[in-house]
């Protein structure tokens, strides 16, 4: 279903509207795409992805599965009544307990930036993420060849120099292995 408002009016919409709880979010947004998420009451609208975030998008899911992780894209997480978020990857270690949403915390979710993201609203879905109980949360740019990973002692994103290595299994992501890939995908 194509929703019928313009951002002007979403915008608009937003500034006056009371917060949403998730029924009336679900209600006003499930079927609209682009796709929208719940983050503290607002309907925001996800960032259009282009090709190299689509791309990067699949590398990432495709390197999750290779560490031993079962890899989900775009898996809506039910953390609260007020927030519930669409991160670009998800990595699980077993199936959903809880379907069809996630309701309790995942080891990982990876936001893949878009060129129209704002990184203050990156950084406040990171933020959230940790607070919930997520280890391992990262987020790439497809377009600098950057990458960072969320550290709880400073409340803040850090930057990823050579490679990663996830909280919540033993296993190391190589960062010049994900950007060879996605070069090779993108020739």
């Amino acid at each position: 279903m194509k929703c019928e408002w313009d951002t002007a009016t979403i915008v608009a919409m937003s500034a006056v509207a009371d917060k949403l709880n998730l029924d009336q979010f679900r209600a006003k947004y499930a079927d609209c795409k682009p796709y929208f998420e719940l983050l503290d009451g607002e309907a925001v609208q996800k960032a259009l992805p282009t090709d190299l975030h689509s791309i990067l998008q699949t590398v990432l899911a495709f390197l999750l599965k290779e560490l031993g992780f079962r890899p989900r894209t775009e898996l809506t997480l039910s953390i609260s009544d007020s927030w519930e978020p669409t991160p670009d990857i998800c990595g699980l270690l077993v199936g959903l307990k809880n379907q069809p949403y996630p309701t309790e915390p995942i080891p990982v979710v990876i936001e893949v930036l878009s060129p129209e993201d704002r990184f203050t609203r990156v950084i406040q879905k990171c933020r959230r993420y940790a607070q919930w109980g997520i280890p391992d949360i990262l987020v790439f740019d497809p377009v600098g060849r950057e990458a960072w990973h969320w550290d709880i002692a400073t409340d803040d994103l850090v930057r990823i120099k050579q490679s990663y290595v996830f909280k919540s299994k033993p296993v190391e992501l190589d960062l010049a292995d994900v950007f060879q890939r996605l070069d090779a995908e993108v020739s």
